[in-house]
């Protein structure tokens, strides 16, 4: 088939290679624009682009098809025979979802119709699942809410971390993609509505998400550590400085009150409501990662203090 990829994180690479090296055609690569980033605003491009310049194929980063309709007309120039969508980032207009003969396809990494929208991997550790999987949808006006073409499960590491879980999924979806690009070129697949009553939403993660609230039990402090690592991390505020929890495990042997530090066998322990959480690596604003003990010795006012 000819195939448009549409894409920018890293992890939805192993989407783009599979589909390749399966000797697939591709037309074109969109990706998100070109971004700048830090102090000296660096223009920084995307994963997905850096890599499809190394195998030579072509890149496209609209602003928005919604106010460049010649955009569309580029699109259909290529003569695609499907788009396959993964982490795209930018909506796509009903003129785009019905230009191709198989339409676009997308790789969603929940079991839908649960955990449609922006954060399903990082909701689905928030609520404690024990198992997940990549579903491949074929793309409608809805969130997510698209005839399902093909879902594959797989389970749920105990501490398992967001960015992990992603990167698993998507590994998972590539095999999965070729699989349903393969079916559907021979008109084998029966797409199978959702069951839109029993759909479920996740939100858009933003900063406030990851602030943590040491009145919680330490099996939703761990969670949320695990949930939103790396964005947007889980943080705490030292002496009215950003500190971020990079790494911790529960202690339930050591009890302390909520927020509070104390540093015992060479550990850095800090309370929740019930259990305790034993930090192993922390962060603090403007540094590199550093052993929680390394920080207490470093910050002499850290043991005994209260966090939040």
């Amino acid at each position: 088939m000819k195939i448009v990829f549409m894409g920018t994180p890293y992890f939805t690479i192993p989407v783009l290679d599979k589909i390749s090296s399966n000797g697939h055609d591709i037309v074109a690569v969109y990706t998100q624009p070109d971004r700048t980033s830090g102090r000296g605003r660096k223009v920084t491009m995307s994963a997905v682009k850096e890599y499809a310049i190394s195998k030579n194929l072509r890149v496209l980063q609209p602003q928005n098809f919604r106010k460049d309709l010649s955009q569309i007309h580029i699109l259909d120039s290529f003569k695609a025979d499907i788009a396959v969508v993964a982490a795209y980032g930018i909506l796509l207009p009903s003129e785009i979802l019905d230009l191709l003969p198989h339409g676009c396809i997308n790789l969603h990494p929940s079991l839908l119709p649960k955990y449609r929208g922006a954060s399903p991997v990082s909701t689905a550790i928030l609520e404690s699942e024990k198992v997940t999987g990549t579903t491949i949808m074929q793309l409608d006006s809805g969130i997510d809410s698209g005839p399902i073409l093909a879902q594959q499960e797989t389970p749920i590491g105990e501490e398992e971390l967001c960015n992990e879980l992603t990167e698993k999924l998507f590994y998972l979806g590539a095999d999965l993609i070729v699989e349903t690009i393969s079916k559907l070129a021979k008109g084998i697949i029966v797409p199978r509505q959702q069951d839109h009553e029993n759909a479920t939403y996740t939100k858009k993660l933003v900063r406030q998400d990851g602030l943590v609230d040491w009145k919680d039990g330490a099996d939703v402090i761990l969670r949320k550590i695990r949930a939103h690592h790396p964005w947007p991390g889980s943080y705490t505020y030292f002496n009215g400085k950003n500190l971020k929890i990079i790494e911790a495990r529960i202690s339930e042997n050591y009890k302390l009150g909520p927020g509070c530090v104390s540093v015992h066998d060479n550990a850095v322990y800090i309370g929740t409501s019930d259990d305790s959480l034993i930090v192993s690596q922390l962060q603090s604003e403007g540094a590199k990662i550093t052993s929680a003990t390394d920080f207490a010795r470093g910050h002499r006012d850290f043991e005994n203090s209260i966090l939040g």
